[in-house]
């Protein structure tokens, strides 16, 4: 007798104005998975209502965000993720689409195998049609200040990180003292373990609860891909950094934190210093470009001063961001 199939809850926190979802919506509905095992929730802070009419005629659950932000405690991922029922929940951002009709077979793979396994993580597919900034973005993460722990930076600029593989995905482990950034974009994780460590808050304090709590294997799936519609090109990447960067100056800041960002100042401050000097990455942006034959990773040197310039001017005006920095 085959196996029964477990709920899979995909948890989407979403203020849309256009109608990206839709396509999100779609490329979960052509799984090749029943339908009746899969559960959409949207938590939405204030969407186009045409938006969400579409929505619920694909048979997506709707609640309402008061609070508007995806991030923090109590906030919208939090809120979609105490109401999903499934074994698995999907952390599905509202500008992602699956790449194949069977994400969801092989996102559950490791996690039906391997009871130590806590979350299965997809690769970001790469739109060779998409503008520049969108494409460099899919390489190294939403955030190329964040390069140094994320893992998409990681698996994308460490050859050094270790993998155990099997059929049809790897494994990789987090470190409790320096796990990575990652948790959303598709990420899939047992929700049974919401219950064990506490909100999920923000992405990387849940994986830092995790790592903490001994939860630290994880599968990645190169063949199991998300398109991330991020940005539609350099000002709106500009306009988001800025007002994540300023969220969490503001609110994230004054939450309780797991997840350490600097473990090594030295370490941390020479980073800092190469990324603000620019000439420092040219030599990773050639090499990069020559390896994907892709003319965005020219801009890495560029990105990256600009990332980090941000970063550091919010923490030079935060005092609890200074402090977070030299305590």
């Amino acid at each position: 007798m085959a196996k029964k199939k477990p709920l899979i809850s995909f948890v989407i926190p979403m203020k849309e104005q256009d109608f990206r979802v839709i396509a999100l919506i779609n490329s979960i509905r052509r799984q090749n998975y029943p339908q009746n095992k899969i559960e959409l929730i949207i938590i939405d802070g204030g969407s186009n209502p045409n938006v969400l009419v579409e929505c619920q005629k694909l048979g997506a659950k709707i609640y309402n965000n008061p609070k508007q932000l995806a991030e923090g405690a109590g906030m919208g991922k939090d809120q979609g993720i105490w109401k999903s029922k499934g074994k698995y929940v999907v952390i599905a951002e509202s500008d992602i689409e699956l790449m194949d009709d069977n994400w969801i077979n092989k996102m559950i793979k490791p996690l039906e195998e391997n009871e130590d396994i806590f979350a299965s993580v997809p690769r970001v597919y790469v739109n060779k049609k998409d503008n520049i900034t969108n494409r460099y973005l899919s390489y190294v993460g939403v955030d190329p200040f964040a390069v140094y722990r994320s893992i998409e930076g990681q698996l994308e600029l460490n050859d050094k990180l270790k993998k155990q593989h099997y059929d049809g995905y790897y494994t990789m482990e987090l470190d409790n003292k320096n796990p990575f950034c990652m948790g959303s974009n598709g990420f899939m994780f047992r929700r049974e373990l919401i219950k064990k460590v506490g909100d999920y808050a923000q992405d990387v304090e849940f994986i830092a609860r995790l790592a903490k709590n001994g939860y630290v294997k994880f599968a990645v799936l190169e063949d199991a891909r998300i398109w991330h519609k991020n940005v539609k090109g350099f000002k709106d990447f500009l306009k988001k950094r800025i007002k994540w960067t300023r969220n969490y100056a503001k609110i994230y800041i004054n939450e309780k934190k797991d997840f350490v960002w600097i473990t090594n100042k030295p370490k941390f401050f020479i980073y800092v210093l190469k990324n603000l000097t620019i000439f420092c990455n040219i030599p990773t942006a050639i090499s990069k470009a020559v390896e994907h034959k892709d003319v965005a990773w020219l801009y890495h040197p560029f990105f990256m001063f600009l990332s980090t310039s941000i970063n550091v001017y919010y923490s030079l005006i935060s005092k609890k961001m200074l402090k977070q920095v030299f305590s």
